[in-house]
């Protein structure tokens, strides 16, 4: 006999009733994707970031920027043209192509390896810009609108996706709404440059959709359409390759048939990825040089021992929604012990549901899914905007785990003690990902552009700025990463540019200025190298320009005795730490310091604004404060 309801409990009851029907609503998917752009809308106004100038100039053609950049030796030789953006629209810097050039201005420091590289091959993605471009090139807002069309297809077709995997269309709504209300996925909306990650996760999401009607339901279209719209996925981003992983998964899990079936059903899309592979290194693409990327095919050593650094910030920030970035904004002995948390979550919460692994084949799918995609985002920081591919089996699985959980599934164990741990966990995962979760999605444009606003603080020179054939000098510059966008973001706002720029020292910690001779600076640090962020000290934005800025990677080693050789000046190294990083530096420029040609600037950590450079005297020196 059921037992009597309470008047508190049949309300409940009549809500989650409600609930259900409305996320079983068959309109669902559509109406979540409206739904994802109104979150995103406030992205219309986000205007250009970073990489987006750089872009401008090879996308607009002849115009003033490009006439502006052209005197400093940084306009791209076929700016406009449809091959040169297909080919180099995400070629930030590369030895064949524009290194010698950036390190020359100075939009690269002096310390930069020889063999920088940042080159992406994105030609799908680079296509939409182009079109951008032809169609409406001075409106800001169509071209986020144009962003926002893709996100409300990622919405769409992840909506749609879990309806085909999950039996029951209330969970499978609910995955859904999980989805859209993740603020991670704010960040690619507003970013322009960022587009390729969305059109990335559209094609994705098609193949996962087509290869499962291919191999369920004997759909023989989709053995060519997976693969295609794989081929598409990673010819958007890198980040298609993690599509690989649920294709892997879906074969372990929910294939049918014997393991050489299965093994067969995977060749064409394994296939698509290794000759995609083969003509990216072919073409000259990829990362080097430096320790904000790793490519898992150049550097498969690093790239595997910062798999077990990072790995636990991206997964446990999807369990939890705590940044990823954490891992990035704070000193080595607090990330280490975050590090160590987010580890324990990381396998934690896997062991909290293995009875319901155990005996559910889609939710292993979801986990490993989950999991493995994660690897492939391993090769950059931890970052929000890196957790779409793994948001997908994140939401798939906390939405069946939850619902089994509630409706008391036979995969629950028996007794108090056992049950309460799985009672607590679904607890903890509805509010993280419903509640908690939708107050940071609605607060996400003004996280966004408070951040945004913080970073950049570095490259305001304020009245310094109306520099006009002479050479910036910055002593100790907060994120030398930051100037290599700043002479495209001053060419396309009309500004002055500065001849040249030289960046003389990060300005990570506390640096003495010595001054030996009537054409010499020597930068030394108070560390144990120019390249350290002191180790004790709170939270920063600090931590985060140090990993930005690392343009040497695990590269040779600098020594005593190596010269850099730039227009106007020669940094030779003094003295270098046990690792090869420059402790102390002799720069002697070709002219005096007090020439008229050069414009001293240092960075006030205490007022966060930079300050005119007065010179000491010869013999003597000047002590500049670090960020603690």
């Amino acid at each position: 006999m059921e037992r009597k309801r309470g008047p508190i409990a049949r309300a409940w009851h009549a809500v989650c009733e409600s609930g259900k029907r409305v996320l079983a609503w068959r309109y669902l998917p559509a109406a979540l994707a409206v739904l994802g752009v109104a979150f995103s809308w406030p992205a219309l106004k986000a205007g250009f970031l970073n990489d987006d100038f750089m872009q401008r100039a090879i996308l607009v053609g002849s115009s003033p920027m490009t006439e502006r950049l052209d005197e400093v030796g940084l306009a791209p030789e076929g700016s406009g043209q449809l091959g040169y953006v297909l080919a180099d629209l995400y070629v930030a810097a590369s030895p064949e192509k524009n290194l010698t050039a950036l390190t020359d201005y100075g939009a690269l420091p002096w310390w930069t390896s020889e063999d920088y590289r940042v080159a992406f091959w994105r030609p799908l993605a680079s296509l939409t810009y182009w079109l951008d471009y032809r169609l409406f090139p001075d409106s800001l807002a169509l071209m986020h609108l144009h962003s926002l069309l893709w996100f409300a297809a990622v919405v769409l077709l992840v909506a749609l996706l879990y309806r085909r995997y999950i039996d029951t269309a209330w969970v499978a709504g609910l995955a859904g709404l999980f989805f859209v209300i993740d603020d991670s996925t704010y960040f690619p909306t507003m970013w322009l440059a960022n587009r390729n990650l969305l059109i990335c996760l559209v094609f994705a999401l098609l193949t996962l959709i087509f290869y499962d009607r291919w191999r369920r339901n004997g759909w023989r279209p989709g053995m060519v359409a997976a693969p295609l719209c794989l081929l598409a996925s990673v010819l958007s981003a890198e980040a298609g390759i993690a599509t690989c992983a649920y294709l892997f998964v879906y074969e372990v899990t929910l294939g049918r048939g014997r393991w050489t079936t299965r093994l067969t059903a995977l060749l064409p899309s394994a296939a698509t990825v290794v000759l995609w592979r083969l003509a990216y290194n072919l073409l000259g693409y990829g990362a080097a040089g430096g320790g904000f990327y790793f490519d898992p095919v150049r550097e498969p050593v690093g790239y595997a021992l910062v798999i077990l650094k990072r790995a636990p910030f991206l997964l446990s920030g999807q369990w939890t929604t705590l940044p990823p970035e954490l891992h990035s904004f704070v000193p080595f002995w607090a990330m280490l012990l975050i590090w160590s948390i987010m580890t324990v979550v990381a396998i934690g919460f896997p062991l909290l549901m293995l009875p319901f692994l155990r005996c559910h084949a889609r939710a292993r799918f979801w986990l490993l899914g989950m999991y493995l995609s994660a690897l492939p985002f391993c090769a950059t920081i931890p970052m929000g905007r890196s957790l779409a591919f793994i948001a997908i089996g994140a939401f798939g699985l906390i939405a069946e785990f939850v619902a089994g959980a509630k409706r008391g599934a036979s995969w629950m164990p028996q007794g108090w003690w056992r049950v309460n741990p799985i009672l607590w966990l679904g607890t903890f995962l509805v509010f993280a990902h419903g509640p908690f979760a939708l107050f940071f999605r609605l607060v996400a444009p003004g996280t966004a552009a408070a951040m945004g606003a913080e970073a950049a603080k570095v490259t305001q020179l304020g009245v310094f700025g109306a520099v006009d054939q002479q050479d910036l000098v910055v002593v100790n510059a907060p994120n030398p990463s930051a100037f290599i966008y700043e002479p495209f973001s001053r060419a396309y706002d009309g500004r002055p540019l500065p001849r040249r720029v030289r960046m003389l020292a990060p300005g990570f910690g506390e640096v003495l200025v010595e001054r030996p001779a009537e054409r010499q600076l020597v930068v030394r640090s108070a560390e144990d190298s120019l390249f350290d962020c002191q180790r004790h000290g709170r939270a920063d934005f600090v931590y985060f320009y140090r990993y930005l800025s690392d343009v040497r990677g695990t590269g040779p080693p600098l020594r005593t005795g190596d010269e850099v050789t730039l227009p106007g000046m020669t940094a030779r190294v003094e003295q270098v730490d046990e690792k090869g990083a420059p402790a102390a530096v002799r720069f002697e420029f070709d002219v005096p310091l007090e020439d008229r040609s050069l414009r001293w600037l240092w960075w006030d950590w205490d007022e966060d604004v930079y300050r005119l450079f007065h010179l000491p005297a010869v013999g003597e020196a000047k002590r500049l404060v670090g960020p603690f």
